[in-house]
C-alpha cells in the first residue's frame, strides 16, 4: 500500500500544503522544529489510530478549530481517497471515497503504517502504559473490527471503577452483589482483549527475532506477556501456538483474581486486576550468552535501540504477511541514532518494504542510494527537488 498524494491544512505547523510522494523511498530533509515528523504524524492519522505521539488535539495548528487531512491511497488495485477531519474540540471524522464512515478506525482497513521515531526507544525502557499501546495497536492493525474490544473493555473499566469508587470501603453481601454483575462484564471483556494481546505477540515474536538476529549476529531477544492473573505457563503455552489460545480459561483465571483482590480493591477505590496493568517483557542474552535479562535494566542503549527497532520491522514484517501487502514505514530522525554498523543494517532492511518516508537533518546521514524523492522543509512549506 501507499500514499500517493497527501494534503494538510490546519495540522500542527502546515497552513495549507499538498505532495505527491513516490512510491519506493522518500527523504525528507531539513532543520529540527520545521515540520518533518508532522509530515509522518499525518500518514500515521491516514490509518484511523491518530498520532504516534501525543492527543489528537494538538494536531490542530494554533489559532484554528479543526484539521484536515486529504489523500489518495492505493492498496492493491485498489485507489480510494480519504478525507478525514480532527477537531480541537475532541474527536475525528472521515470519509472514504466522499462517503462518511461509522468510524475512523475504518480507515484502517485501508491504510496502515509503522511509525518508528527516537521516543521508541520506550517500547523497550519505558513505562507499561507504551508497551500496552503498541500491542493494541497492533491488534487493531491486524484486524480492524477488533478495536472494538479495547473500547469495550476501557468502557467497562470506567463504570466499574466509578462503582468500586462510591462502594463502602468494608465489603459486604450487598457490595459483591452488585459488583458481580460488573465483574462478568469485566472478565468477558478482559479476557477477549488478553486473548487478542496475546495472538498478536506470538506472531510477532519470530518477525522480531529475525530482524534483532539480523543486526546482532545472534538470536536472542524474547518477549513475554508479564500479568498478575495470567498463569505464567499459559501465556509461555499461548504464544508458541498464538492460534489456539483458549479464552474460556482466561475468563477462569480473571474471575479467580478479582476475587482474590475483592477487599483491597474495595479499599483502594480500583479495579486491580486485568489488562489495564499488564505488561510485555523484552529480554535479551547476556554477556555469557546463556542467560536471558530484563533489556530495560540490563541491556546498553545501544542494545535497546536495536531491540525497538527490530520490534518495529518485526511489526511491519508481520503486518505484511497477515495483510498480504507493505504497510507504509515512517522513520522519524532515526539514522542519525545509530552507529554505522546499525546504520548499514537498517538502510538494507528499508530497501525493499515498499513505500517508506525518512526524515532526517541532513541527507549525508542515511547513506541510502536507492532514493526516489526528496522533500525540502522550512517553516511548514514542502519543497521536491
Amino acid at each position: 500500500m501507499r500514499v500517493d498524494r497527501l494534503g494538510l491544512e490546519d495540522f500542527r505547523n502546515y497552513d495549507r500544503e499538498s505532495l505527491e510522494l513516490a512510491p519506493g523511498l522518500n527523504l525528507i530533509v531539513g532543520p529540527n522544529a520545521q515540520g518533518k515528523t508532522n509530515l509522518l504524524e499525518a500518514v500515521h492519522c491516514l490509518g484511523g489510530l491518530g498520532s504516534p505521539r501525543t492527543q489528537d488535539a494538538a494536531l490542530v495548528r494554533e489559532g484554528a478549530e479543526r484539521a484536515l487531512l486529504h489523500a489518495d491511497v492505493t492498496r492493491g488495485e485498489r485507489s480510494v481517497r480519504i478525507d478525514l477531519e480532527i477537531r480541537k474540540g475532541g474527536g475525528s471524522r472521515a470519509l472514504m471515497n466522499k462517503t462518511p464512515v461509522r468510524s475512523v478506525r475504518t480507515l484502517g482497513e485501508v491504510s496502515v503504517s509503522v511509525f518508528f521515531g527516537p521516543d521508541e526507544l520506550s517500547l523497550v525502557k519505558g513505562s507499561p502504559e507504551g508497551r500496552r499501546r503498541f500491542l493494541d495497536d497492533l491488534v487493531v492493525k491486524l484486524r480492524p473490527a477488533r478495536d472494538s474490544l479495547r473500547r469495550e473493555w476501557e468502557r467497562v473499566l470506567r463504570q466499574r471503577n466509578a462503582l468500586l469508587k462510591s462502594a463502602p470501603r468494608a465489603r459486604t453481601a450487598s457490595t459483591d452483589a452488585t459488583l458481580e454483575v460488573w465483574d462478568e462484564s469485566l472478565v468477558k471483556a478482559g479476557a477477549a482483549l488478553t486473548a487478542a494481546r496475546l495472538q498478536a505477540i506470538g506472531l510477532l515474536v519470530p518477525h522480531s527475532g529475525r530482524r534483532y538476529a539480523e543486526v546482532a549476529g545472534h538470536a536472542g531477544i524474547e518477549l513475554g506477556y508479564l500479568s498478575s492473573w495470567v498463569e505464567e505457563g499459559f501465556s509461555a503455552g499461548a504464544l508458541e501456538a498464538p492460534d489456539a489460545i483458549d479464552e474460556d480459561a482466561l475468563r477462569k483465571m480473571l474471575a479467580a483474581r478479582l476475587d482474590e483482590v475483592r477487599v483491597k480493591e474495595l479499599e483502594r477505590g480500583i479495579s486491580l486486576a486485568g489488562p489495564h496493568r499488564d505488561d510485555v517483557s523484552v529480554r535479551l542474552p547476556g554477556t555469557d550468552g546463556t542467560v536471558l535479562l530484563d533489556a530495560r535494566t540490563h541491556a546498553s542503549q545501544g542494545d535497546q535501540r536495536t531491540s525497538a527497532l527490530a520490534l518495529k520491522l518485526g511489526e511491519h514484517d508481520l503486518l505484511t504477511e497477515a495483510l498480504g501487502d507493505q504497510p507504509v514505514l515512517l522513520l522519524d530522525d532515526v539514522f542519525s541514532e545509530l552507529d554505522p554498523s546499525r546504520r548499514g543494517w537498517l538502510a538494507g532492511s528499508v530497501a525493499s518494504v515498499g513505500q517508506t518516508l525518512i526524515t532526517t537533518t541532513s541527507d549525508g546521514d542515511v547513506g541510502l542510494s536507492n532514493i526516489e524523492a526528496i522533500f525540502d522543509v522550512a517553516a511548514g512549506r514542502v519543497q521536491r527537488r
